[in-house]
């Protein structure tokens, strides 16, 4: 009798840290804020990586001239625009910001066509995007 109940209460616990958490998140699987990221010029390193809170992206940050360093975030709130900072002299400091969404993707695709569908999108939600 007593291996029995220590069976259960231990596949308790093993549901209730393990698997609960998978069922009970919306959208597709976060692990922590992490997203997702998508690799724009297929060499095997993520060009661009989104963070979310289950439900939308909250922040997508993006290496536009591939050296490694992010040089473009983009911050979002319910899944709409918020704000966006890009690094134009690729110095390590953002020197140019965004508060308007027309202006941020004007700019975008005047500078950085390839990122243009990775960093502009009307709906932030996780399960939408395809990563």
């Amino acid at each position: 009798m007593k291996r029995g109940t220590a069976r259960v209460i231990l596949l308790s616990v093993l549901f209730c840290l393990i698997l609960y958490p998978l069922y009970a998140q919306e959208g597709c699987p976060v692990k922590g804020d992490l997203a997702g990221s998508h690799d724009v010029n297929d060499d095997g390193v993520a060009d661009v990586v989104y963070y979310g809170d289950g439900k939308y992206i909250t922040k997508a940050e993006a290496d536009t001239n591939y050296d490694g360093a992010s040089d473009v975030v983009v911050y979002m709130e319910e899944g709409k625009f918020k704000s966006a900072e890009a690094d134009t002299d690729y110095d390590g400091t953002h020197d140019k910001k965004f508060n308007d969404a027309a202006e941020f993707n004007s700019w975008l695709n005047a500078n950085n066509p390839d990122f243009n569908d990775k960093l502009n999108k009307d709906d932030w939600r996780v399960d939408i995007l395809k990563f």
